[in-house]
C-alpha cells in the first residue's frame, strides 16, 4: 500500500474543498458544551510532518495534521479514533468494506490560517488517490472537484474553513457508497480543560461512520430516509432527534466507560436536560422544549422557531434513547441499522421496539414530567 505524506511548508500553501445528495453530511455538526460556552485558548505549533497512516489488520486510516496543531491534540484523537473502532466496528452486523479508508484532517480550532493551509493538499492527494477519467468519482463529488457543483458547495459551506473564516465543525463530510472513502473533520479542543471533548465529540463522529456503513445506497436522500431523518410530520423536513440522540447518547456513555467513571455520564446526562443556560434565558433545554409545544422529532437541523435549536433534538434525542435503553437495552439500537434497508427507518424502528416512534415519542413526553429524581434514575450505572 502506497504511502502518503505531507509535508508543511510555513508560507506557500493556500485551499480547495464538500451536502445534499451530491455531497455530504455537513448539517450533522456537533457542537461540544466547549463551543456552546464560547471559551478558546490557543493550541501549541508543531513543525513536524503532519501526516500518518494507520492500517490495523487492512483497516486504512489517513491521518491530515494541520500545522498548528498540538502533538498532544494528535495524541488523544488517535486514541479516541482506536477506541472508537474498536467499540463500533466490531459490531456484529457493520458492513466493513463501508468503513474505510478514513481521511481524518485535524484542525486547530484557532488556527484558520493553518487548516486553510492544509486544504490544498488535502485535495491535491485525493485527486491523486481518487480521480477517474469520464467517471463521477470521489473526487468529483467533493469541495475539491473542478465542477460547477463542487466550486458552488465550497462557495457555500467552504472545506476547512466556514465562508466566515471561522475553522470547520467536526464533521462527517463524505458518502463511502459514492466518494469511496469517509472524510472526518475533526477540529481540537481546549486541553486541559476540555479534553472530554476530545474523546466524545470523535467517538460522536466515529458512530456515524458505524451507522452509515449499513447502507448499499449512494444518494444521500435514501440514506436520510432510512436512518429516520425524514421522520417528522412534515416528510420533506430534515430532522436530526434519532440519528444525531443515537450518536450523542453512546458517544457521551461511551466516554465514561473508558475513563471508568459513570458519573461524568450521569452529570453530562443532567446538565445537557436540565442544566439553565444563558442562551435560553437562563433556562433549561426541557423547559425551553416544553415551553415551545414543538414535537421532538419536528425540529429541524435549520428553520426552526426563535429559541429553539438542533442541540435540543441532539440532546434530547440523546435522552429518548436513554428512555428505549431502560426498556431494551443498547444492542436493540445498535442492530437497527441492519434493519433499515430491508424495512425502512418507520418499520424497522416498530420491529425493535414493538411499538411506533410516534406512540414511543408521546409516552416520552409524559417521562419528561416526571421529577428528576424519576427521569435520572434510568441512566445506565455501567
Amino acid at each position: 500500500m502506497k504511502s502518503y505524506f505531507i509535508f508543511i511548508f510555513s508560507i506557500t500553501i493556500t485551499f480547495c474543498s464538500v451536502d445534499s445528495d451530491r455531497s455530504n453530511l455537513s448539517d450533522d455538526k456537533i457542537i461540544s458544551n466547549e463551543e456552546i460556552s464560547n471559551e478558546s485558548t490557543s493550541a501549541t505549533p508543531n513543525a513536524e510532518d503532519n501526516s500518518t497512516i494507520s492500517n490495523l489488520d487492512n483497516r486504512k486510516i489517513i491521518y491530515f495534521i494541520a500545522e498548528s496543531v498540538s502533538n498532544e491534540h494528535q495524541e488523544m484523537l488517535k486514541e479516541w479514533v482506536a477506541i472508537s473502532e474498536e467499540l463500533y466496528f466490531t459490531q456484529p452486523n457493520v458492513v466493513i468494506e463501508n468503513l474505510y479508508p478514513i481521511y481524518l484532517v485535524q484542525l486547530d480550532r484557532n488556527n484558520p490560517e493553518s487548516a486553510l493551509a492544509l486544504e490544498p493538499v488535502y485535495c491535491e492527494f485525493l485527486e491523486e488517490e481518487h480521480k477517474k477519467l469520464f467517471i463521477w468519482d470521489g473526487y468529483d463529488s467533493s469541495r475539491c472537484g473542478d465542477n460547477e457543483d463542487a466550486r458552488e458547495e465550497y462557495e457555500r459551506n467552504g472545506l476547512f474553513v466556514e465562508p466566515n473564516g471561522g475553522v470547520a465543525h467536526s464533521q462527517i463530510s463524505s458518502i463511502p457508497q459514492r466518494d469511496g472513502y469517509n472524510l472526518f473533520v475533526s477540529k481540537t479542543h481546549d486541553l486541559p480543560m476540555h479534553a472530554s471533548s476530545m474523546g466524545y465529540v470523535t467517538l460522536h463522529e466515529m458512530f456515524h461512520i458505524f451507522q452509515t456503513s449499513h447502507y448499499s445506497t449512494d444518494s444521500y436522500d435514501e440514506q436520510r430516509m432510512l436512518n429516520g431523518r425524514f421522520s417528522g410530520d412534515n416528510p420533506e423536513d430534515d430532522v436530526p432527534w434519532w440519528n444525531e440522540g443515537t450518536a450523542v447518547y453512546f458517544s457521551y456513555i461511551d466516554y465514561a466507560r473508558t475513563i471508568n467513571d459513570m458519573s461524568w455520564f450521569k452529570d453530562e446526562m443532567y446538565c445537557t436536560l436540565l442544566c439553565e443556560r444563558d442562551r435560553y434565558g437562563n433556562k433549561s433545554r426541557l423547559e425551553i422544549f416544553k415551553e415551545s409545544g414543538i414535537k421532538l422529532n419536528n425540529i429541524t437541523f435549520s428553520g426552526n422557531p426563535e429559541i429553539i435549536d438542533k442541540q435540543i433534538a441532539y440532546e434530547i434525542g440523546a435522552w429518548f434513547v436513554a428512555y428505549l435503553v431502560n426498556e431494551h437495552g443498547e444492542d436493540k439500537i445498535l442492530d437497527i441499522y441492519s434493519l433499515y434497508e430491508e424495512f425502512g427507518f418507520e418499520k424497522s424502528f416498530e420491529i425493535q421496539f414493538g411499538k411506533d416512534y410516534r406512540t414511543y415519542l408521546e409516552e416520552f413526553y409524559e417521562f419528561l414530567d416526571l421529577s428528576e429524581d424519576q427521569i435520572m434514575g434510568i441512566l445506565l450505572s455501567k
